[in-house]
């Protein structure tokens, strides 16, 4: 199927909507089965821009369905990318309105950020680890615009892949002499652990995520600049979030990272 620019636009502005309103729409692939990923990354590019108009600053990426897993359940060969604005940066330890979501899920996830920038095609792992400055623990809150989470693998690629928000902990490690796969982290909610997982989960190492991310980026003619931050997927389950909820994710070697909502 061939949709117009405006046509996407149109979707995009869909989303925006959904999001600003908290009522979730269709999935776009009910109404258009044959969208392709080409033109999900564009509904969620003209997003992006949208965003960028209106004053919001790009500061980097995400990169999910970075679990063989995950995977397999959406039937995808390879992950996502979304990207992240400054507005969705939330601060460690603060406090996030629940009513400005729709049906969110929470995420624990490496992220790294870059001294130099980062483009493909070509980029190796030994390139993405020579860019990283360090790496920090980090909390991903992801919401789906679409009703009920009933999105496959290209909703949520035009819908940025679910990126809401991020909390970044207050420390930045260097890498020399850390194994990013080994790194674990605990999640726990309300003083309870509810999972814990490792930095493999990301796609075997974030490194290898950051590489991927790099190299389909450049599909596009995009690339990563110094000083961004892109999160590498999360280590365990996404879990939900209810009002109240407080959720810490300690981090091995990192620290830890915590956000309320209220």
């Amino acid at each position: 199927m061939t949709l117009t620019e405006q046509a996407l636009r149109e979707l995009s502005d869909e989303l925006l909507a959904a999001e600003i309103n908290r009522m979730p729409v269709a999935p776009f692939s009910d109404r258009f089965p044959d969208l392709s990923q080409q033109q999900a990354y564009s509904v969620q590019f003209a997003t992006a821009e949208t965003r960028v108009r209106s004053g919001a600053r790009l500061i980097g990426a995400k990169v999910g369905y970075t679990s063989r897993a995950t995977q397999q359940q959406f039937g995808v060969d390879e992950p996502v990318f979304g990207l992240l604005m400054d507005g969705q940066v939330h601060p460690d330890g603060g406090e996030v309105a629940f009513e400005q979501l729709i049906s969110p899920k929470i995420e624990p996830e490496i992220a790294c950020v870059l001294k130099e920038d980062l483009k493909g095609p070509g980029v190796t792992v030994a390139h993405a680890l020579a860019a990283i400055a360090g790496v920090m623990p980090a909390l991903e809150l992801v919401d789906s615009r679409f009703r009920d989470w009933r999105a496959n693998a290209i909703d949520m690629t035009a819908d940025s892949v679910g990126a809401w928000g991020i909390v970044l902990g207050g420390r930045l490690t260097p890498i020399d002499g850390i194994n990013l796969r080994t790194i674990g982290v605990v999640l726990e909610r309300n003083g309870t652990v509810v999972s814990a997982g490792t930095g493999a989960a990301a796609l075997g190492n974030p490194a290898d995520v950051l590489a991927w991310l790099a190299n389909k980026m450049a599909v596009f003619n995009l690339g990563l600049t110094r000083g961004q931050v892109v999160i590498t997927g999360s280590l365990v389950r996404a879990e939900p979030i209810e009002k109240g909820d407080c959720y810490t994710a300690v981090f091995d070697r990192l620290g830890a990272v915590s956000v309320t909502f209220l």
